[in-house]
């Protein structure tokens, strides 16, 4: 039987022509250690939540007792209620639940995360995030290349939900050969192909229809691995309407919040039991060059509030224990406010992890405020670390080939 890992070796890549929603893409490169003996376990999965836009860390983990750091924020600096860590450091006021999380041994916080040369665009930074390279090399995301990791040593139980992202894009750190979904919604979730003027038609017939073009057209065993990705995708697709139906989260997400609407389609997503490995949400908004701070208490008051609920959700359908959650974001803001009463693009920033996995603690060394580059602050920890550290402390799988490097493990997670 011509198998999955032969047709991904071969280059071919299946799409579903017209299709709405999901969003499906089979894109990339092949993974590294296609060969590797070794296999994932089966029940983890990993959550990164993007804080898109560039997350200010100083109000975030905040210097509370750094003189530098007052004088450089005279309106911006947070000085009540700063929830305190240890003696130098403290988590914003609003991100109460973390703070929770942080006195359970459940939050770990890195520190100065960032990478050597940084740059200050979006796009930029984003793209050295996602593809985890600096110099290029890598087509796809690092986490893309995970999911062909899975594939190739076959640990891929639901080929059509290994990868899900709440959106209506796939993320470009989950870009691979792998199938990843991009979904907007579980009651509207189904495969909906169109035709040429645009009308919604009948899913069977139409996707019978185009599958059974390429059987014609190609030899048997392509016609085979086409049949099984069709009927994992309908399987798929019934699965989640059902779970739709009978869903009853056990947590009160915030109202009109679009990250919490985010992170319970994802528990929705997990709990369906149906292969899920890693998912991705966004919350956007931080970059803010004027009038940040009441724009900035309320995202980390919504961030806080959402993964609360989310956690608690999977807590209550027993699923807590399998996921680890990771923020990120392209990077920080400058240690000076500027004369809007804001920040401009920075540097370093911290990440947190968060889940029972964590050894929970600080990590890294908090950057100097006054030992600056061009008014910004130097990174300590290359993120590269903090996925290496994920990847094979927490997924099993070869950070080396998948990074296409050596970076330093940190003891962020339990034996």
């Amino acid at each position: 039987m011509f198998s999955r890992r032969d047709f991904l070796k071969q280059g071919l890549v299946p799409a579903f022509a017209g299709s709405a929603v999901p969003s499906i893409f089979l894109n990339g490169v092949a993974a590294a250690a296609a060969d590797s003996p070794s296999s994932a376990p089966s029940d983890r999965i990993l959550l990164l939540v993007q804080l898109a836009g560039g997350n200010d860390g100083l109000n975030t983990v905040i210097p509370y007792q750094d003189g530098t750091y007052h004088d450089a924020r005279p309106t911006l600096r947070q000085e009540q209620g700063v929830l305190t860590l240890n003696g130098q450091v403290g988590l914003h006021p609003n991100l109460k639940a973390l703070k929770s999380s942080w006195d359970a041994g459940q939050l770990a916080i890195v520190q100065g995360v960032g990478y050597p040369n940084p740059n200050l665009s979006h796009f930029a930074s984003m793209s050295i995030w996602e593809t985890a390279t600096i110099q290029g090399g890598f087509g796809d995301g690092w986490l893309g290349r995970y999911l062909n990791y899975l594939d190739q040593v076959g640990e891929s139980p639901n080929h059509a939900l290994e990868g899900v992202s709440a959106g209506t894009l796939v993320p470009p750190e989950m870009r691979a050969k792998s199938p990843v979904m991009a979904l907007q919604s579980l009651k509207n979730f189904r495969i909906q192909p169109v035709n040429e003027h645009g009308t919604q038609v009948d899913v069977e017939n139409p996707l019978v229809k185009f599958y059974g073009g390429f059987k014609q057209a190609a030899p048997a065993p392509y016609g085979a691995l086409f049949d099984t990705t069709l009927q994992e995708a309908l399987a798929a697709s019934h699965a989640l309407e059902a779970t739709d139906a009978s869903y009853q989260p056990k947590a009160t997400y915030p109202a009109k919040s679009p990250i919490a609407s985010s992170l319970k389609l994802i528990a929705e997503t997990i709990v369906s039991g149906l292969g899920v490995r890693v998912a991705h949400v966004t919350l956007g908004g931080f970059d803010n060059h004027a009038r940040e701070k009441p724009v900035h208490d309320k995202l980390l008051l919504d961030l806080d509030q959402a993964l609360a609920a989310f956690m608690q959700d999977l807590a209550g359908h027993g699923f807590a224990d399998r996921v680890l959650v990771m923020t990120w974001s392209e990077f920080g803001r400058r240690v000076g406010e500027n004369g809007s009463a804001g920040t401009d693009h920075g540097t370093a920033a911290p990440m947190f992890l968060l889940g029972s996995a964590v050894k929970g603690g600080l990590y890294g060394e908090a950057p100097s405020l006054t030992s600056l580059v061009n008014g910004n602050l130097k990174f300590t920890t290359d993120f590269r670390s903090v996925y290496a550290s994920v990847l094979e402390g927490y997924l099993k799988a070869p950070a080396t080939d998948l990074l296409g490097g050596n970076f330093e493990k940190l003891p962020l997670l339990k034996a």
